[in-house]
């Protein structure tokens, strides 16, 4: 089950008229690259937990991605409400929960093979400041205790967004009450089990972990995606100089540019007359013209079209455009929630 209800408050406005799991990296969306983690560690079927509202647009961001069952929580009440919304899709048997925000680099296939001899495994991550993070306390690989975002840490360890279990700790969730932000959460239902003496077994991921909730994560992530290409270019380039990973789509054409990787660039883009890289991201359809950028992600059919200014850290929506001011002065249009750094 991959859960991708929640309202995206930190990705605003990127989260406005998309859920988070339906942002792309490279191209492809968060949701179909947790739909790709789940099949090759050997998950059969897999849901995914919308409001009615976003179904469409998961079901655009997961096409490609063969047969889903979506189910709906009309209200985002939390990870373990979301669970027993999809308590019959279960059926009685073993199942994993998967943060539709989250990315992983390493298999997952390890963490549901651990599932053997112990009522639910969760994955676990080394991170500089855990305080942001429900924090695993673990003796000889299993869970001792669990405790949401501590101003005291009692480890460094952060409980990560996927959590594989036997079917007899939905019951336990089915126990839970509402935490004080009003939700029910799937990760206590874990601590209960192991306060009743049951056994959770904590995994350590060894590559990166990402919970893509800002904008900051997501270029984060980003980067880490496109490390991870292989150079290849199916497109057009012309009078252009292309150095170290970088990936032109089908259909897009690179002309008059320098691109230092990594870099993709997705189908039907144009780039002309741009300075390129590294770690930018470039969508399908979107239009570069004398731009500089890097470390960047374009979204599909944005236009970045020779602006005064090299652009860095940038994320910049669907169909978005971005130019240089005609007159004295910035002009601008933004939305609600908007940042501009000038």
């Amino acid at each position: 089950m991959i859960l991708a209800a929640g309202r995206g408050r930190r990705l605003l406005p990127l989260s406005a008229g998309r859920p988070k799991p339906a942002l792309p990296i490279a191209g492809v969306s968060l949701l179909a690259r947790g739909v790709r983690a789940l099949r090759a560690a050997g998950v059969g079927e897999i849901a995914v937990v919308t409001s009615p509202a976003h179904e469409a647009e998961l079901r655009e961001a997961a096409c490609q991605e063969g047969p889903l069952t979506y189910l709906h929580q009309h209200e985002p009440r939390g990870t373990g409400h979301a669970a027993l919304t999809a308590r019959d899709f279960f059926g009685g048997e073993a199942g994993v929960v998967y943060l539709g925000d989250n990315l992983f680099t390493d298999p997952l296939g390890p963490l549901l093979a651990a599932l053997a001899g112990a009522d639910a495994v969760l994955a676990v991550k080394q991170v500089p400041d855990p305080r942001a993070y429900g924090v695993a306390t673990v003796r000889e690989g299993w869970l001792t205790g669990l405790h949401e975002k501590p101003a005291e840490p009692l480890s460094d360890l952060a409980a990560c967004g996927v959590f594989a279990f036997q079917p007899h700790v939905l019951d336990e969730v089915a126990r839970l009450e509402a935490s004080e932000r009003g939700e029910i959460e799937f990760p206590q239902a874990l601590a209960r089990v192991v306060a009743g003496g049951g056994r959770v077994r904590a995994v350590p991921l060894g590559g990166y972990w990402a919970d893509a909730g800002t904008p900051h994560d997501l270029l984060t992530a980003g980067a880490h995606v496109l490390a991870g290409l292989s150079p290849r270019v199916d497109g057009e380039v012309e009078g252009s100089t292309l150095s170290g990973t970088v990936v032109v789509e089908a259909g897009a054409g690179v002309h008059g540019s320098h691109v230092t990787g990594p870099v993709w660039i997705g189908s039907g883009a144009s780039v002309r007359g741009c300075v390129l890289g590294p770690n930018v991201s470039v969508g399908s359809g979107a239009v570069l013209e004398g731009a500089t950028l890097r470390d960047s992600l374009i979204d599909e059919g944005a236009r970045v079209l020779h602006p005064s200014r090299p652009l860095s850290h940038a994320v910049i929506g669907r169909r978005a455009t971005v130019t240089a001011p005609t007159g004295d002065g910035v002009q601008l249009t933004l939305g609600d929630h908007s940042v501009l750094r000038v």
